[in-house]
């Protein structure tokens, strides 16, 4: 399949290069709109960060230990996924392994990402041996069923702070350290993400950044991961 091929999912018109795609994988059955703010913090703010309980009227909630996370995302040898916006992840925490297809995300200068994501367990990434359904359709139709390489890893230390509005879980702020590899290349990072859940609003995404903000320097980070690793190759 070439890069400016329009590929069809069962009778959903899929168009792989137009920034209406994510809306239009908003009404596919089964996946999730991952709406979340993403900043460059200092190493240092990480840690005022992680010591904090309260912020604002929000009460902050630990994790009882961080998360270890070992990220692999896989394309065709000659870019598929990549010309289409998407990213296909396997990542394992511990014994738990989950892949996640990503669509493209549309960034905001509010630094706010939303893209859709269909995520499920697994540890396979070919998607021929998945589940039946719209991810394995979409999938297999962005790739052309072209063998699938691991293209770059991210390894992640993160720590998760649960954000409670009264009794409404509305977000995750998630205080991530690691190390991104893409072919010789290696390059350490310190991000936070805030993560809205399904019980939060715009309006909690809006107020905490306000509230962060009095507290560590946030420098909003309009790249993804996958693409900051990508751009080591």
């Amino acid at each position: 399949m070439g890069q400016n091929h329009t590929p069809t999912v069962g009778k959903l018109w899929y168009p792989t290069q137009n920034r209406l795609v994510a809306p239009t994988i908003r009404a596919c059955l089964g996946v999730a709109m991952e709406i979340e703010a993403k900043y460059y913090v200092s190493g240092a703010d990480l840690e005022v960060l992680a010591g904090m309980r309260q912020l604002g009227p929000y009460v902050l909630v630990p994790a009882p230990a961080p998360e270890l996370q070992e990220n692999t995302y896989f394309d065709t040898a000659d870019g598929r996924l990549t010309a289409a916006r998407h990213g296909l992840r396997l990542r394992r925490i511990g014994e738990r392994a989950l892949i996640t297809l990503k669509g493209p995300a549309e960034v905001g200068s509010d630094a706010v990402h939303r893209r859709a994501e269909f995520e499920f367990p697994g540890s396979n990434p070919d998607p021929s041996n998945w589940p039946v359904g719209v991810a394995r359709e979409l999938a297999l139709a962005l790739t052309g069923g072209a063998p699938l390489l691991p293209r770059v890893s991210i390894s992640t230390e993160r720590q998760i702070l649960h954000v409670y509005r009264g009794g409404d879980h509305v977000a995750e702020l998630c205080l991530d350290r690691g190390v991104m590899r893409g072919g010789e290349r290696v390059r350490a990072f310190t991000e936070l993400e805030v993560e809205l859940l399904p019980g939060g609003t715009a309006a909690d995404l809006s107020a905490l950044a306000r509230e962060l903000s009095e507290h560590v320097v946030l420098t909003p980070e309009p790249r993804t991961k996958l693409e900051r690793a990508l751009a080591l190759l």
